[in-house]
């Protein structure tokens, strides 16, 4: 297949189509010779049997990383999404933020797509506590497959750090009865930095 196949999509639908009808064609010619029992090679049964898995993880390995903020803020924020402070969820975080009297320059936040460079981004920030916003962070991160429901509102450790998980805004946008779990759970972060900044003064 040349270089100019390769990069059209059309021409490679075309060869595809031709490739399962002649396959098609043989397999009738063998039903006629009265051939119905193929063999199949050990790797090409794993192939099959991980066809979805290997395009789930190549296609997943190739979710950009993006992250904004300092590297020296004491709240790191992981995020089951990519919007950040953009749309509706985004203005409903920063008003999140707000009430806590920060702003949206002074955490640092990621998205949950690759945890090598979450963990490297974590190393870096050293952040006095991380909150997780939505399923997917806070699974991922804690290692956790419960709903996001059942371990929520608590905090929790990832390499010595706390993690608050808790609800993404825009599950709150469908759900505004949960805003107030939200704020519990933000409470409960910001008594936590106040603790650990009189711990340091006071050493």
């Amino acid at each position: 297949m040349g270089a100019d196949v390769q990069n059209d999509p059309g021409s490679i639908k075309t060869e595809l189509i031709q490739v399962i009808r002649d396959f098609s064609h043989y397999l009738s010619y063998q039903q006629q010779i009265g051939n119905l029992s193929f063999g199949i090679s050990e790797k090409s049964e794993d192939q099959i049997n991980n066809w979805g898995n290997n395009w789930e993880t190549k296609n997943r390995a190739q979710d950009p990383f993006f992250f904004q903020g300092p590297e020296n803020a004491d709240i790191f924020i992981l995020d089951s999404e990519t919007d950040f402070f953009k749309g509706e969820s985004g203005a409903l975080l920063i008003k999140i933020l707000g009430a806590m009297n920060l702003t949206s320059d002074s955490v640092f936040i990621c998205n949950a797509c690759d945890f090598r460079s979450v963990y490297n981004k974590i190393k870096i920030v050293s952040p006095k506590v991380i909150i997780t916003l939505g399923t997917k962070a806070g699974q991922s991160l804690l290692k956790i497959k419960q709903p996001l429901e059942q371990f929520r509102g608590k905090f929790h450790e990832c390499r010595g750090i706390k993690v608050m998980p808790t609800f993404h805004p825009s599950l709150l946008l469908k759900q505004p009865e949960c805003k107030r779990q939200v704020w519990e759970d933000m409470k409960l972060v910001m008594e936590l930095v106040m603790e650990l900044a009189g711990s340091k003064d006071g050493s």
